[in-house]
């Protein structure tokens, strides 16, 4: 039991990676804040699922792109917890669009979630944190914050490279408090989008990577899982790629 009594936090619960984060979690002993938008189904289902494993479970719904929202989240955490100890950024939205078609609400909203949220839960967990002298934050970022995308709009880019940044200017002030604070970068992940896609799609975006594969949600989760701990107690500040290899080409 890895997070036993630990307490976490993880938005984008609903469903893909956050999902998986999530039952991992509740597997290692953790007591679990589950956030999604507008999945409520979903988030039922996770919520049943991780309380079958032991978990206590409490579901928010609402847009993390809100700064009321966050700080919900934050006094409901407390409040039935006491205190948080992981944060796990999950929750995430993509644009399409190439820049001279993007609308400027299309990029503001992008920015609103991916990024600010991102910037609202870490600043308001941060302070309790801090005074546990105990934190362990991780945010999920992408492989396009280091590579471009043809068929992403800038926005995803622009907000997934300003959380890569957001990570290294916290862990580095927030070190001294032994607060750890990463990023995980995933590449091509088979999620709901590559489900989707037919099957010369699938095999197209699977010759695309060096393994020849596509990655899976528990593999992201362990990694999440690695950071959550206290193996990780000596890591902060960094990123940690889950691309089967895309990045070396």
């Amino acid at each position: 039991m890895m997070l036993e009594n630990k307490i976490a936090v993880i938005t984008g619960a609903s469903r893909g990676i956050g999902r998986a984060i999530s039952l991992t979690y509740a597997r290692e002993g953790a007591s679990l804040v589950l956030v999604c938008n507008k999945d409520i189904v979903s988030l039922r289902a996770v919520k049943k699922e991780a309380e079958l494993l032991g978990a206590k479970v409490l579901n928010l719904v609402g847009d993390i792109a809100s700064k009321d929202f966050c700080n919900e989240i934050l006094e409901k955490t407390t409040e039935a917890f006491d205190r948080i100890d992981i944060l796990v950024n999950c929750a995430g939205i993509i644009a399409r669009p190439p820049v001279e078609e993007m609308s400027v609400s299309e990029w503001h909203r992008v920015i609103d979630v991916n990024l600010h949220g991102v910037l609202y839960l870490c600043r308001n967990s941060l302070p309790i944190m801090r005074k546990y002298k105990y934190g362990k934050i991780i945010n999920l970022t992408s492989q396009m914050a280091h590579t471009p995308h043809p068929s992403a709009s800038p926005s995803y880019e622009v907000s997934k490279s300003g959380v890569t940044a957001l990570t290294r200017h916290l862990a580095f002030k927030y070190a001294k408090y032994n607060i750890c604070i990463n990023n995980i970068a995933p590449g091509s992940i088979d999620t709901d989008l590559p489900k989707s896609m037919s099957k010369e799609a699938r095999q197209k975006l699977k010759n695309a990577v060096p393994m020849k594969r596509l990655g899976e949600v528990e593999e992201v989760a362990d990694c999440a899982l690695f950071l959550a701990s206290g193996m990780s107690s000596y890591i902060t500040g960094s990123t940690i790629h889950i691309n089967g290899g895309s990045l070396m080409l």
